[in-house]
C-alpha cells in the first residue's frame, strides 16, 4: 500500500459533519410488526415534516427530529394515515419516545442528509438548472444525490452528481401517439420531486382514481395537477424497485436510456458525450453544491489526501499475467494480442491442439455478404494465434422469428460446430413477440450446449474500431470454446478459491406468494484459472435465499478446508451472510464475504500540478486505477478500471468486507480479477467473478441457461 504521488492530491465527494454545531435531536421508535420499517418510517417522517415545524427524517431506524412533539400530536397524524393509506400503515400500532437518546454516527449522518439538506434543496436545484445541456429533442439534466456515511467513526455526507437524458415531450403527450403497452417499461421522473422509476402498470384513469390520489398526496403542486387534469388522463404505477406509487400521467417526464434513443430519433454518440462529465467539470459542480451546504455550518471541507492522508491509498495491484509455457508479462489492452501471439495461450483445449480447426457455423441476416471482409480479419487473427478455422456451414436468415432461427440452428448443429457465429442487423426484433433475435439465438444455443457469438452490423460499419472489435471477438470465441488465454502470474496469497455469486429475482410485481430466483456462482482458483459455474433455481418466499440453496452452491466435497473469497454482486440480503458463515464452520472452510456495490458511490478525483504554457497549474484529472478511499477497516471506495472515455470521471466501486477480512485484501481480490475477462481486451470495471451478472440473470430468468447447470465453459462471454 502506498500514498498518492507527491505532486498529486486525491479528494473525494465526501464531507465530514460538524457534529458540535448540530441542534439537539429527539427520537421516536415505531411499534410495528411485519412491514417494511424503512418505508413506513420514511413516509411517516415526511408527513410529520409537513405537519409540524423543524426537521424530521427516518434515520438509523428511528424517526428523528430537532423539534420534540407530544406523542398525542404524532398519533393524530398516524390515525389519519391509517385511513388514507391502510395498506402501508396497517401494521403500525403506535410510536414511543427513545429515552435516553444518544444518536450514533450513522444516525447523525442520515438525519443531516435527509432532514437538514431539504432547507437548501431549491438553492441546489438552481445551481444544477444552469448546468443543463440542450440536445434538441431532449435535454441533459444534472441531478444530485446526498447520502449519509460514517468515515473513520465520524458522520459524513457525500454529494454526487449524475446526468440523465430527459425527453422534452412529456409522457402525457407521448401517450397520445402510442399504445398503452408501449408505456410499460419506460423510465420516468416526477415533475415535482426527485422520485424516478419504471412504469409497471396502467392503473386506470383519473375519472375513477382522482379522489383516491387526492386523499393520499400532501404536496400542493401535485394536488393542483390531479384536480385540474381531465378525467381521461391515465393513472400509472411507477416503481423504483423498493417503493411503488400511482401517478397521474401529466406529472411524469420520460427518462431516456440508451436503448430508447433510436426510437426517439436522438443521436447516441452526441448524447453519450453530453452525459459524461470530465473530472474538472464534475468537480466544479460538486464544489458549487458543497458551497451551499457549508453555509449551513453543518458541513466541513471535503476529505483529501493532504489533510486526511491515512484515508487515501493507492493500492498495489498486479497486472502480471501468465501465458503459454509459463511466460509472464504485464497485462495491457494495447499489447495483449501480440503477447498471445508471441507466448501462446496459457491452456489450449485438447481438441484444438496440433492446430485442429475450430468448426464454425455462420448465420447471416445481413444483406448480401457484407460480413465477409470482417470475418476474414477474425480468421486471420485466429490463425496468428495458431488456431485454424473451418466453416462447416453458412445459412441465410431473413426474419428474427424463433421458428426460423431454430430451423437454421438445428441444421447447423448437424454439422457439429464448435461455435455458431451470427451476423445480425441492429435492432433485429421478432415482430410477433417483440423479442430480439439475440435472445432467441442465446436460448436456442445455450440450452443445447453450443457456444455462440453475435456480431451486429454496427460493429462492421465502425471502421475506427474494427481492430479492437476483431480482438474482442477472437478472445470471446477462444474463451467460449474452452481455452484459457492467460491467468494471474502470482496467485492470491490469502485465498484458495474466489467465487462470484449473484441472486437474480424475477420481477413479478402484481402476484403474491413466491417468486422465482436463480442463484449463479462462478468459481475461480486463486491464480484466476476458471474452475466452473453452478446455477441453482429456487422458489423464494421473501427476499432471502434459503441456506439450503447457498449450501448447494458451496458443496462440502469442493470447499471443505478451503479459504474462499466470496464476491457478491451487490448487497447480501436477510440472513444470507449468517447462513454462509455457519455453513463454512460446518465444512471447516473459511469464507470471506465481500459486497461489491457498483452504483451510487461518491467519485474520487486527482488534483495534479502540471506545466501549462510555462506556468504551473493545478489540474483536476482522473485518479489512477487502484486509488482508494478507506472509509473504515471493512469498507472502501476503489477505482478498479478507468472508463473508456478519456474525459469521463471514474465511478468507484463500493466494497464492504466482513469483520475479519482486511479491506486491503478485499480490494486486491477485486483489482486482480478485473484483468481476466476474455470477452474484451479492455479490462471491465467489475471483477470477472461477477462481471455480466446482470446479463446472465436476465437470460436465466427467461429460461436461457445451459442444460447442464454445472460446467467449466464460460457461456456468458
Amino acid at each position: 500500500m502506498s500514498q498518492p504521488k507527491n505532486d498529486q492530491t486525491l479528494f473525494v465527494e465526501m464531507f465530514p459533519i460538524e457534529v458540535s454545531k448540530l441542534p439537539q435531536s429527539y427520537a421516536y421508535r415505531l411499534d410495528i410488526n411485519g412491514s417494511d420499517r424503512a418505508t413506513v418510517g420514511g413516509k411517516l417522517s415526511y408527513r410529520l415534516k409537513k405537519k409540524f415545524n423543524g426537521h424530521w427524517a427516518w434515520a438509523g431506524g428511528f424517526i428523528v427530529t430537532d423539534k420534540e412533539r407530544e406523542i398525542s400530536d404524532i398519533m393524530e397524524v398516524i390515525k389519519t394515515l391509517w385511513t388514507e393509506q391502510p395498506d402501508t400503515f396497517k401494521n403500525l400500532r403506535g410510536i414511543t419516545p427513545v429515552t435516553p437518546w444518544q444518536p450514533d454516527a450513522r444516525t447523525i449522518s442520515e438525519f443531516v442528509a435527509r432532514g437538514f439538506i431539504g432547507d437548501i434543496e431549491k438553492s441546489i436545484q438552481q445551481i444544477l438548472a444552469k448546468k443543463k445541456q440542450d440536445l434538441g429533442k431532449a435535454v441533459v439534466e444534472r441531478v444530485y444525490d446526498i447520502r449519509g456515511w460514517v468515515v473513520d467513526n465520524v458522520p459524513a455526507l457525500s454529494v454526487s452528481i449524475s446526468s440523465r437524458l430527459v425527453l422534452k415531450e412529456d409522457l402525457k403527450s407521448y401517450a397520445t401517439r402510442v399504445s398503452q403497452d408501449q408505456l410499460i417499461g419506460l423510465q420516468v421522473a416526477d415533475h415535482t420531486s426527485t422520485f424516478k422509476g419504471e412504469i409497471t402498470e396502467i392503473v386506470g384513469t383519473l375519472a375513477t382514481e382522482r379522489q383516491r390520489l387526492l386523499a393520499i398526496t400532501q404536496r400542493e403542486e401535485m394536488q393542483k395537477l390531479i384536480s385540474s387534469s381531465p378525467d381521461g388522463d391515465l393513472v400509472v404505477k411507477v416503481s423504483n424497485g423498493r417503493n411503488s406509487y400511482d401517478y397521474a400521467i401529466g406529472a411524469l417526464r420520460i427518462i431516456l436510456y440508451m436503448e430508447y434513443l433510436k426510437r426517439f430519433g436522438i443521436n447516441s454518440s452526441y448524447a453519450l458525450k453530453a452525459l459524461h462529465l470530465a473530472p474538472a467539470i464534475r468537480a466544479d459542480i460538486v464544489k458549487d453544491v458543497s458551497k451551499v451546504m457549508k453555509e449551513t455550518q453543518y458541513v466541513g471541507q471535503a476529505y483529501n489526501s493532504r489533510n486526511n492522508a491515512t484515508l487515501f491509498q493507492t493500492l498495489p495491484h498486479t497486472t502480471q499475467v501468465k501465458f503459454g509455457n509459463g511466460r509472464i508479462a504485464p497485462y495491457s489492452e494495447k499489447t495483449i494480442m501480440n503477447d498471445l501471439r508471441n507466448h501462446g495461450l496459457y491452456r489450449v483445449l485438447d481438441k484444438f491442439k496440433n492446430r485442429k480447426p475450430i468448426q464454425v457455423g455462420i448465420l447471416n441476416a445481413l444483406e448480401n455478404q457484407s460480413y465477409t471482409s470482417f470475418w476474414e480479419n477474425v480468421e486471420k487473427s485466429l490463425r496468428s494465434l495458431k488456431f485454424d478455422v473451418h466453416k462447416v456451414g453458412e445459412l441465410a436468415v431473413k426474419e428474427a422469428s424463433r421458428a426460423e432461427l431454430e430451423t437454421a440452428i438445428t441444421q447447423l448443429q448437424n454439422d457439429d460446430p464448435d461455435i455458431i457465429v451470427a451476423f445480425f442487423p441492429e435492432d433485429f426484433v421478432d415482430e410477433d413477440d417483440d423479442e430480439t433475435a439475440y435472445h432467441h439465438l442465446k436460448s436456442l444455443t445455450i440450452g443445447r450446449g453450443i457456444p455462440s457469438q453475435v456480431i451486429e452490423s454496427t460493429t462492421l460499419e465502425n471502421e475506427k474500431s474494427v481492430q479492437s472489435s476483431v480482438a474482442n471477438i477472437v478472445l470471446g470465441i477462444l474463451g467460449k470454446i474452452g481455452n484459457i488465454p492467460y491467468i494471474l502470474a502470482k496467485p492470491l496469497e490469502f485465498a484458495d478459491v474466489i467465487v462470484g455469486i449473484d441472486i437474480a429475482r424475477d420481477k413479478k410485481k402484481r402476484l403474491s406468494g413466491s417468486i422465482n430466483a436463480t442463484a449463479i456462482a462462478r468459481i475461480y482458483l486463486s491464480d484466476g484459472d476458471f474452475l466452473q459455474y453452478v446455477i441453482h433455481d429456487a422458489p423464494l418466499e421473501g427476499e432471502t435465499i434459503p441456506s439450503s440453496v447457498l449450501q448447494a452452491l458451496f458443496p462440502k466435497s469442493e470447499f471443505a478446508d478451503k479459504r474462499v473469497v466470496i464476491q457478491r454482486d451487490g448487497y447480501f440480503r436477510g440472513d444470507e451472510k449468517k447462513a454462509l458463515i455457519e455453513w463454512a464452520t460446518k465444512i471447516g472452510a473459511t469464507f470471506h464475504l465481500v459486497e461489491v456495490i457498483k452504483s451510487g458511490s461518491p467519485r474520487i478525483y486527482a488534483n495534479e500540478k502540471q506545466i501549462v504554457n510555462d506556468r504551473e497549474e493545478s489540474i483536476i484529472t482522473q485518479a489512477q486505477k487502484g486509488s482508494a478511499f478507506i472509509i473504515n477497516s471493512n469498507e472502501a471506495l476503489i477505482i478498479s478500471t478507468l472508463p473508456p472515455f478519456k474525459n469521463a470521471t471514474p465511478q468507484p466501486l463500493h466494497l464492504r468486507s466482513d469483520g475479519l477480512f482486511p479491506i486491503e485484501h478485499a480490494i486486491e481480490s477485486v483489482l486482480v480479477m478485473t484483468n481476466l475477462h476474455y470477452g474484451s481486451v479492455r479490462p471491465p470495471r467489475l471483477p470477472v467473478t461477477i462481471h455480466y451478472s446482470d446479463k446472465i440473470a436476465y437470460l436465466a430468468l427467461r429460461g436461457i441457461k445451459p442444460k447442464n447447470l454445472e460446467g467449466n465453459i464460460p457461456f456468458w462471454l
